[in-house]
């Protein structure tokens, strides 16, 4: 990876890592999912849109706005459905386990539709993680967490949204690398599916957050404002590098939440867990 990749994609992990552990914020708060994720689109979204005049539509814009509208849908469901999952189960195996799968199914699509080849060591990281929840898993955990099987649930739910939604996004630069025009595109597109999302369950619960809670407004600001640069430095990476490698570097942010989480949280933590964390960096830099 050249060293301009580098930088950007070292900027999108470390700005993800802030990310995450204000997913698990909101989660412990009890807030709407959606809601934030409304924020967290309409950064970015709002500030390509005015950026855009200077930088021009592309030629192939139709296209653009297929696979943006469709990935941006994709990952408001996904993003959605990991601060729900975030709600059942501790960052120290929500995590560990997303950013194992999570690369393991971008690396597959990078293969079938991008045509990008799988080597000895990315097999070996393959093989290893396997074994990551069999190390997070266990008997214990049924009594330590909220709801250990309905956040798994949402954990392999979330991890096949996000990770397609990465794939048609990659897709869609590789007809044009207009990074603004795709963000526009993209984040507009999540920002009305967690809308729709918030405002079906605003009729069904009368505890979800709304816009005029101050505390959801400090968060949502704060999000917009990380998403606007985290986004960009990822998309401006995966328009400089394969995806598998970009992504697999990105989710090395991780680390961040889960030690936010165990000393703001004091979520528990072992020998076992932090090996798993270990075997997961391992499996995702072999997969690089």
């Amino acid at each position: 990876m050249e060293l301009e990749a580098a930088l950007w994609t070292l900027a999108a992990t470390l700005i993800g890592g802030v990310q995450g552990f204000l997913q698990k914020v909101i989660a412990k708060e009890g807030r709407s999912s959606a809601l934030n994720g409304a924020f967290m689109y309409a950064g970015p979204g709002v500030a390509a849109l005015v950026v855009l005049p200077f930088f021009g539509v592309p030629i192939s814009w139709q296209i653009v706005v297929f696979y943006g509208v469709l990935s941006g849908v994709l990952y408001a469901i996904g993003n959605y459905l990991r601060i729900e999952g975030l709600k059942h189960i501790d960052s120290v195996i929500f995590f560990p386990l997303n950013k194992v799968f999570g690369p393991l199914l971008v690396l597959a699509g990078s293969i079938i539709f991008l045509g990008e080849s799988l080597t000895g060591l990315q097999l070996l990281g393959v093989a290893l993680s396997i074994t990551v929840p069999l190390l997070l898993i266990s008997s214990s955990e049924q009594h330590r967490q909220s709801n250990l099987s309905r956040g798994l649930v949402f954990l392999a739910a979330s991890t096949v949204f996000v990770a397609v939604s990465t794939v048609l996004t990659k897709v869609g630069l590789n007809f044009d690398t207009s990074i603004f025009f795709m963000m526009g595109v993209s984040q507009m597109a999540a920002f009305t599916a967690s809308m729709a999302i918030h405002v079906q369950s605003h009729t069904e619960t009368s505890h979800t957050a709304s816009f005029s809670k101050r505390r959801d407004w400090e968060i949502g600001v704060l999000t917009a404002v990380l998403s606007i640069a985290a986004l960009y430095s990822l998309f401006k990476a995966m328009t400089l590098a394969q995806l598998s490698l970009v992504y697999t570097i990105h989710a090395h942010y991780i680390l961040i939440p889960i030690i936010l989480s165990v000393w703001w949280y004091g979520e528990h933590i072992n020998v076992r867990k932090l090996l798993a964390v270990v075997v997961s960096f391992l499996a995702i830099g072999l997969l690089i």
